[in-house]
């Protein structure tokens, strides 16, 4: 990384890595203006533009007023927090190379040729200069957030404590079940009052099912909530193992189901998450790590922010002659 010197803009940082133009054209009045500093890198009215105007873009008729400026003042905080990450990564010995970013560029633009894929670029309020910048910066967070990830150690005691706070989301309820359904109700009475009698719901299944799994002898396999549609999962859910449903209907048509096995939330050991619960402490561990060298950076740092940042052009209303 280049080292920043005083009175150096973002988009005249990105100029220096890139050798291309700034992050932002400064095609509005005033967006030259210095809105802020962050040891010696300024920021200005352009950069802080080009963020309000792509999020804008996404998120159509979102008021003016005060409420851009609002916008304009969270769009600086995010550059402001963009200067002291690539502090970190320095001081961390950490860099993205120039040839790094152009192959991440090319494999974006593909076959479309640089008038059309700037054009894209513009599209969305960006330009190229703007895209090279946000892949270095998206390469340097993931370098960093590597490096530290890499340097969390995690004990056995740490991965059965995770487990306690994740297992109901890693091992949530489950039934293992047969189906049926059909498109009529009274076939689906006369099915039930065969099944209650002792019929083999398979073969029922594969007579007569709508359903794909009718191939299979009506088998689900192991079925968590929120796959089906109403009211599967309320009728479902509380049968007990062995117990047949009475016929409900659903978009699909008239159903019966048969619990084989019911797990309750939380049914797993450690063990079977043993690498997922290892990837979530590193990744929170390495987060919260993160979090405190940025604002570490930050209690050390030389930071100046405008008293005003209006982004909206002023009016001009023409004189009269009299």
């Amino acid at each position: 990384m280049v080292k920043a010197t005083h009175g150096l803009s973002v988009a005249g940082l990105v100029f220096l890595l890139l050798g291309v133009g700034s992050v932002t054209a400064a095609s509005n009045p005033g967006d030259e203006e210095i809105v802020a500093r962050v040891n010696g890198v300024a920021i200005t009215k352009a950069d802080v533009r080009i963020h309000v105007e792509m999020y804008e873009r996404a998120h159509p008729g979102l008021p003016p007023g005060k409420a851009r400026e609002a916008r304009a003042r969270t769009a600086l905080q995010s550059l402001i927090n963009n200067v002291l990450q690539e502090q970190v990564a320095r001081e961390m010995g950490l860099s993205v190379s120039d040839e790094e970013v152009e192959a991440a560029v090319k494999e974006q633009q593909g076959k479309t040729d640089d008038v059309s894929f700037a054009a894209m670029l513009a599209f969305t309020g960006g330009n190229p200069a703007k895209l090279r910048y946000d892949i270095r910066k998206g390469r340097l967070e993931m370098k960093v957030r590597k490096r530290l990830m890499e340097a969390v150690l995690v004990t056995r005691s740490d991965l059965k404590a995770q487990f306690e706070q994740e297992k109901y989301t890693l091992f949530p309820e489950q039934v293992k079940a047969r189906q049926i359904i059909v498109l009529t109700p009274d076939l689906a009475d006369r099915l039930y009052r065969q099944l209650k009698e002792g019929a083999d719901f398979a073969k029922l299944a594969e007579s007569t099912s709508t359903d794909l799994s009718r191939t299979k002898g009506g088998d689900l396999g192991w079925v968590t909530p929120g796959i089906n549609y109403p009211p599967w999962d309320d009728v479902v859910f509380k049968l007990k193992p062995g117990e047949i449903s009475q016929p409900f209907r659903s978009v699909h048509g008239y159903h019966i189901v048969l619990v084989e096995e019911h797990r309750t939330a939380g049914w797993g050991r450690p063990e079977d998450k043993r690498d997922l619960l290892d990837e979530l402490i590193r990744a929170m561990r390495s987060n919260q790590e993160f979090n405190l060298r940025i604002e570490e950076a930050r209690k050390r740092a030389t930071i100046w922010i405008a008293d005003r940042m209006d982004l909206d052009a002023p009016v001009i209303i023409p004189s009269t002659s009299r």
